[in-house]
């Protein structure tokens, strides 16, 4: 008997179109740098929880893209590729709200879901134990406004997800400190060994002290140096990167090197010794000093470098590196683990010369000693580029006419002709260069003196403060009228200006957003206020009705004031 088998119809599967594939990758790439930054400090993943549908009561079901749990930490990511961030947001507020006034209900409704997640929970932690975070994870930019709407979520925004992939690249499960701390999470609120740490020890290194009067630092200000292993000085260090998550204003130290951090490495493992040098770093105010018998030492009273125990305490970013961060992060934690590396980084083997805050010192005031500190330390090599010296300006003196340029500078990027096209992060590529814009062009606009400058032209009756007395809010002011002026006249200029010239892109033929072009526009505007010629947009667009780069003539890139010069009297001149 022959047994007659049907055949199965294939399934149709649509073919999806060039566009569909391109935003279904970009989906994809989003996700995946993601879950690569949670992966590489330490994170472990719930596959069966990932887009699992769940119900907090009667009317609220919803789903979560990913469940990551690290110790007692559990995270609960959302990702999202959508234009209309505000859109995909708002409405998940009421989720996370009922989460956030119920975290214990809402593990049980995990562990029911996911019995491999309910028992890894299970073996460790109580339910009180157990800390929830709300990731979210957008690939476009936003209003911060939303932000604040929806107040619940760790926002981890394409900037910093680049920040952490890059820092994660490069030291890996040495990373999971500054993740932590991004995510608001303290040393004690995580689980070690089944228990919740309680970071109140203090561990004690032999060293010297340095006395006060030698120091040439301020009063109460001390100086320490002592060895220490690198696997309890990464647990504590904290660098303040430029272009990382910290804010903006206060961070200056450049991008970690992943290249650098493996080529010392390489001669760690090679050699069996570290560099020959110290690392320079500041120390929280409540790490004490004490001699050999137990008692305070008091920098003021001793005349000369003398013995002593540093005890620091053990808590998660809390020691400021100045500098050697390569030198330090090149003994980062690996999965698996180095084991070359791993016995190296136990050895009290890093010469540390420490500087200890004064009790009660301020956050701005220990960010400005650490900034000029910084400054001190790389004033003299060549890679102090301009760029680092106009950041850290931006907190030593941010009335200065250079700070004020580049917060303008900064704003600009922000909104009006050149939002989004001005280089604010560190893998920006086909940007506007911002470090000559600031230096060459809108300094000299802003400056606080002159008759061509806008400052001239502001009627703030009280402008004179700003800068004498220092006023915050003036300063604000300043800018905002600036940056509206400046607009109007970079609009005008790029109403006439074919609009796919308006691009900074190098790939596009005749883009006219140059660090030369932008510069020159900016000088011209100089021009205009001296002669009185200053107007609104309608004045500005009238004049440049016929406006093309091409018959300017040919200029070199460093030619801004001829080009300036040309601009103005060909479109302005009477």
């Amino acid at each position: 008997m022959v047994k007659s088998i049907a055949k199965k119809k294939k399934r149709s599967v649509k073919k999806l179109s060039a566009a569909e594939r391109k935003a279904r990758k970009y989906k994809a790439d989003h996700k995946a740098l993601v879950r690569s930054v949670l992966r590489s400090t330490g994170f472990n993943r719930y596959p069966k929880l990932a887009d699992k549908e769940f119900s907090i009561d009667e009317t609220t079901k919803s789903d979560f893209d990913d469940i990551y749990v690290f110790e007692n930490l559990i995270v609960l990511v959302e990702y999202t590729t959508a234009k209309d961030v505000g859109g995909h947001l708002k409405p998940k507020k009421i989720v996370y709200d009922k989460i956030e006034a119920n975290p214990k209900g809402f593990v049980d409704i995990l562990r029911n879901l996911d019995g491999e997640f309910a028992s890894d929970i299970n073996k460790s932690y109580t339910p009180d134990e157990l800390h929830l975070k709300i990731l979210y994870c957008s690939r476009k930019s936003y209003d911060s406004k939303y932000k604040l709407e929806v107040p619940n979520p760790v926002f981890l925004d394409y900037p910093e997800l680049r920040y952490f992939k890059l820092i994660t690249d490069s030291i890996k499960r040495s990373a999971l400190h500054e993740f932590l701390h991004f995510l608001g999470i303290s040393h004690e609120q995580i689980g070690v060994n089944g228990q919740i740490g309680t970071s109140t020890s203090n561990q004690a290194y032999p060293g010297s002290l340095l006395p006060e009067a030698n120091s040439n630092f301020d009063p109460g200000f001390k100086v320490v140096s002592f060895y220490v292993d690198p696997e309890a000085l990464l647990r504590r260090s904290y660098v303040l990167r430029k272009e990382g998550w910290r804010n903006a204003g206060n961070v200056y130290q450049r991008m970690i090197s992943k290249g650098k951090i493996q080529a010392i490495r390489k001669h760690l493992k090679e050699n069996k010794r570290v560099f020959v040098n110290n690392i320079i770093a500041t120390l929280p105010d409540d790490t004490q000093i004490v001699g050999t018998s137990g008692k305070t030492i008091d920098p003021k009273k001793i005349i000369k470098t003398t013995p002593a125990i540093i005890q620091i305490p053990d808590r998660m970013n809390t020691v400021g590196l100045i500098d050697g961060q390569h030198r330090l992060y090149s003994y980062h934690s690996t999965k698996p683990e180095d084991i070359e590396i791993t016995k190296l980084r136990r050895k009290q083997n890093l010469l540390i010369t420490g500087i200890i805050y004064p009790q009660g010192l301020s956050q701005p005031e220990r960010e400005k000693f650490e900034a000029r500190l910084f400054l001190e330390i790389n004033a003299n090599q060549t890679n102090a580029k301009s760029n680092l010296k106009q950041a850290i300006n931006l907190i030593l003196k941010p009335f200065s006419d250079e700070s004020i340029a580049k917060r303008i500078l900064d704003e600009l990027g922000k909104t009006g002709a050149l939002s989004g096209h001005v280089e604010k992060y560190w893998f920006d590529n086909n940007k506007l260069k911002t470090t000559s814009v600031v230096s060459y062009a809108l300094k000299p606009l802003v400056k606080t003196n002159g008759a061509d400058s806008l400052f001239a032209l502001w009627d703030e009756p009280s402008k004179k403060d700003m800068v004498e007395k220092e006023d915050s809010t003036l300063l604000k002011k300043y800018v905002k009228f600036c940056v509206t002026e400046i607009n109007l006249l970079l609009g005008a200029v790029e109403s006439v200006i074919p609009k796919d010239q308006w691009t900074p892109d190098k790939n596009i033929q005749g883009r006219f957003i140059t660090t030369t072009n932008i510069n020159s526009i900016l000088i011209c505007m100089r021009l205009l206020i001296e002669n009185d010629k200053i107007g609104d947009f309608s004045f500005y667009k009238k004049n440049l009705t016929d406006f093309s780069i091409k018959s300017l003539g040919d200029f070199h890139s460093s030619q801004y004031g001829r080009m300036a010069e040309r601009i103005y009297t060909k479109y302005f001149s009477d």
